[in-house]
C-alpha cells in the first residue's frame, strides 16, 4: 500500500469515528441513550466500527454522563498516532539518499571547504602526492620505505586521531567532523594515503618487472657470448692440429 492510500484510509476512518462520536454526544445531550439512535449510529458503526477499534478505541465508549467537558477533551483522540505514522513513512521512503551521487553530494555539502582546517588537510595531501612522485622517480629504496612507514603510522593512528578530534574539534574547526564511525577520517585522511601506498606498490611491481626483464636479457646475452666463444675456441684448436700435421708431413 502506498503512502497516499494509507493516509486516505486513516482520514476516512477518523472522519467516520468522529461523526459517530458527535452523534452519540448529541444523543446524550437530548436525553436519549447512546445506543437508541439505530438509524444513523448503527450504520456508521457498521461502516467504521472495526477500523476505529484499530485506531485507538472510541473516546465516548466509557462516557456515562458524570464526566466534565474537560474530561471529554482530555480523552484519547482518534487522531493520535496518525501524524506519527505518516511522518515515519515519509522519513523511511524519502529521507534517506537514493543513490551514491546523493551520498557524495551530501558529504560535500556538509563540509566547509573554506575553513583553515580543511585547507590544511588538502595542502598536506598535495605535499604528500608530490613527495610520493619524487620518491618514485628519483628516490632510492630507503626513502621509499621511510615514506611507506610514515603512511602506515598515520593510517594506523586514524582511530586515535578521530577520538582526539571528537573531543577537541572546537580548537581547530568550526564544526564536529569526527563521528563515532570515523567516516570523515576514513575518507579525508586514510583513504588518500592508502591510495598513495597502492600507487607506490604498483610502481614497485613495474620497476621489479623491468629489472627482471633486464636481468633475463643480460643472462641470455652472457650465455650467447660463452657459446660463441667456446665454438671459436674449438675451431682454432682444430686449425692448429691440422697445421701441425701438415708441418710434420713436410719434414718427413
Amino acid at each position: 500500500m502506498s503512502l497516499f492510500n494509507k493516509l486516505s484510509d486513516h482520514v476516512i476512518e477518523t472522519s467516520e469515528q468522529m461523526l459517530r462520536v458527535v452523534e452519540e454526544g448529541m444523543a446524550i445531550m437530548s436525553g436519549n441513550e447512546p445506543g437508541s439512535n439505530d438509524g444513523g449510529t448503527a450504520s456508521h458503526q457498521t461502516m467504521g466500527g472495526g477500523a476505529s477499534s484499530g485506531i485507538g478505541g472510541d473516546p465516548m465508549a466509557e462516557f456515562d454522563g458524570s464526566q466534565t467537558p474537560e474530561d471529554f477533551l482530555q480523552a484519547e483522540s482518534p487522531l493520535n498516532g496518525i501524524a506519527e505514522d505518516v511522518l515515519q513513512d515519509i522519513m523511511a521512503s524519502q529521507a534517506a539518499p537514493e543513490s551514491v551521487w546523493e551520498n557524495i553530494n551530501g558529504f560535500k555539502a556538509a563540509i566547509r571547504w573554506e575553513e583553515p582546517f580543511i585547507l590544511a588537510l588538502l595542502a598536506f595531501h598535495a605535499i604528500t602526492i608530490l613527495f610520493t612522485i619524487f620518491v618514485i622517480k628519483r628516490g632510492g629504496m630507503t626513502s621509499r620505505m621511510i615514506l611507506l612507514g610514515i603512511i602506515a603510522i598515520i593510517v594506523r593512528s586514524a582511530e586515535y586521531l578521530n577520538q582526539w578530534g571528537n573531543t577537541n574539534w572546537e580548537s581547530f574547526a568550526t564544526q564536529d567532523y569526527f563521528d563515532t564511525k570515523g567516516i570523515f577520517v576514513s575518507l579525508m585522511l586514510s583513504g588518500p594515503l592508502l591510495f598513495l601506498s597502492f600507487f607506490m606498490l604498483i610502481a614497485f611491481l613495474r620497476e621489479a618487472t623491468t629489472l627482471l626483464v633486464q636481468v633475463k636479457k643480460f643472462e641470455l646475452k652472457e650465455k650467447y657470448r660463452k657459446t660463441t666463444a667456446s665454438k671459436n675456441g674449438n675451431g682454432k684448436g682444430k686449425g692448429k692440429k691440422k697445421s701441425g700435421k701438415k708441418n710434420s708431413a713436410k719434414q718427413d
